[in-house]
């Protein structure tokens, strides 16, 4: 018995992709682990529409995906992007803004959910994690180490002797431990909202729009982004402002909806009969980032994922950020298995820097998604990052691929990419196509960056198809 084990029952709250990843990690090292998840079996049922924003899996998580073996299965379900289709207003041709140079450089669209189910299977196959559903927690008893849930059955009170919070940005794990620990919390509001539709396949079952891209609809203060599902749909999300012109409070009739789509985004709105339908049964949902200090208390319990850094959806690396998470708590564990207050010290040591990182990238790429692919300058400086890769790969790295096809920590990618686009105004002043750029000072410059790390040997181009 590890000293995990010794204190009582080994507990996770939240079965999403952290969860579920986390309990097969723990059940690797020989624990016994019980999960805890307030909504049904996903497996069983359907859930309700409008909660599942596809999420976009990169290499910060597929490498865990590899670790714990469910790769292959991931592969089955997952639609390979090279690139952002950009549509522009008034004009029905479309650009393609490849994302990299190299063949695996694509970023991978998955159904949450299918993914969720997959990782719930695993779980459950290492014969040590039993799966609880419909235990909503509403309390967490430090002195007396009890969980108190609601449950179909009734109110319930629960042995445990370490509590590992991974339920999300609304988490009792974090809020009853932060009453404890001197901790805090900083939610901060992007002041937009969101609102999740589906497009439709075409009469065949086929794709209407081009599968293997990212769609972006980049209207400046807002757009529309939609992704590919294997069945021949897409999932679609509008992100705009809570208020003002343009806004969700403007947006309340049949009319101002039907008239608001088919003016920013015609060919999305004539290929959806029941837009309106949709806007008004899906939920709208609000967009903040969630900074927290204090992930633990002493040896009982720890939060991670969106329970300690919830970040919004721009840079696609909530759920990535998560997973990799978890495998990082369980390094730790290992590390100072006779020491868990220890374990959870240092994972926040070691972790709160890079999701503070991501989370001020990911702010920016919104800006990036929603305004700058149009912008001429940006366009010139995305290309000149590309060409400088190319020359010099060992070196150079645009932003978005440090931090989507690396495993570099999150923190060391903005330092990076602060410095290279130092480099990037100074080579673009004054200029406006590759043809006038000094690539003579360009190869100086870039050679006064350190050269760039080794990638996770996990990491492996070939994980996930392409085609």
């Amino acid at each position: 018995m590890t000293a995990l084990d010794e204190r009582g029952p080994v507990v996770v709250v939240g079965a999403g992709p952290c969860g579920s990843v986390l309990s097969i990690y723990l059940a690797r090292a020989g624990h016994d682990v019980v999960l805890y998840e307030s909504r049904p079996d996903l497996r069983r049922g359907d859930l309700p529409a409008g909660r599942s924003i596809n999420l976009a899996l990169a290499t910060h998580g597929i490498i865990p995906l590899v670790d714990i073996g469910v790769i292959e299965q991931v592969d089955s379900i997952t639609v390979p992007m090279k690139g952002r289709m950009i549509h522009t207003t008034g004009s029905a041709e479309l650009t393609l803004q490849p994302y990299g140079n190299l063949p695996h450089e694509v970023i991978h669209s998955i159904s949450r959910v299918d993914l969720n189910a997959i990782l719930l299977d695993a779980a459950e196959a290492t014969g040590r994690v039993r799966i609880e559903f419909e235990h909503r927690l509403d309390n967490v008893d430090f002195e007396q180490s009890v969980l108190s849930f609601t449950t179909p059955d009734g109110h319930r009170e629960l042995p445990f002797g370490v509590v590992f919070g991974t339920d999300g940005a609304g988490s009792e794990v974090r809020k009853a431990m932060l009453g404890v620990n001197g901790g805090a919390q900083r939610i901060e509001p992007v002041g937009h909202d969101y609102k999740e539709l589906t497009l439709p396949s075409g009469p065949a079952g086929e794709f209407i729009l081009e599968p293997k891209a990212l769609h972006i609809w980049p209207r400046g203060e807002f757009m529309l982004i939609a992704l590919a599902n294997p069945g021949g749909d897409f999932t679609v999300t509008l992100f705009a402002p809570a208020e003002g012109p343009d806004g969700f409070g403007e947006l309340d009739s049949p009319e101002r909806v039907r008239s608001f789509f088919q003016r920013e985004f015609p060919d999305f709105a004539s290929a959806t009969p029941d837009l309106e339908t949709q806007f008004f049964d899906n939920p709208t949902g609000h967009l903040a980032t969630l900074r927290t200090r204090g992930w633990s208390h002493g040896h009982q319990a720890v939060v991670l994922g969106d329970a300690a850094h919830a970040i919004v959806p721009f840079h696609g690396q909530g759920m990535n950020l998560a997973m990799e998470s978890a495998r990082i708590l369980a390094r730790h564990l290992a590390d100072s298995s006779h020491d868990i207050a220890a374990a959870f010290t240092s994972f926040e040591a070691e972790r709160k820097p890079h999701a503070e990182a991501i989370a001020d990238m990911t702010l920016a790429n919104y800006v990036e998604m929603r305004a700058d692919v149009l912008d001429p300058e940006y366009l010139l400086k995305r290309a000149l990052a590309l060409e400088l890769e190319r020359r010099h790969p060992d070196r150079l790295s645009p932003r978005y691929n440090m931090v989507m096809f690396s495993s570099m920590p999150y923190s060391e990618a903005q330092h990076r990419a602060s410095a290279q686009a130092g480099i990037l105004v100074a080579l673009t002043h004054d200029i406006t196509s590759l043809a006038q750029v000094d690539y003579e000072r360009a190869a100086a410059l870039v050679g006064e960056l350190q050269p760039l790390p080794d990638l996770d040997p996990l990491a492996r181009p070939d994980a996930l198809s392409v085609t």
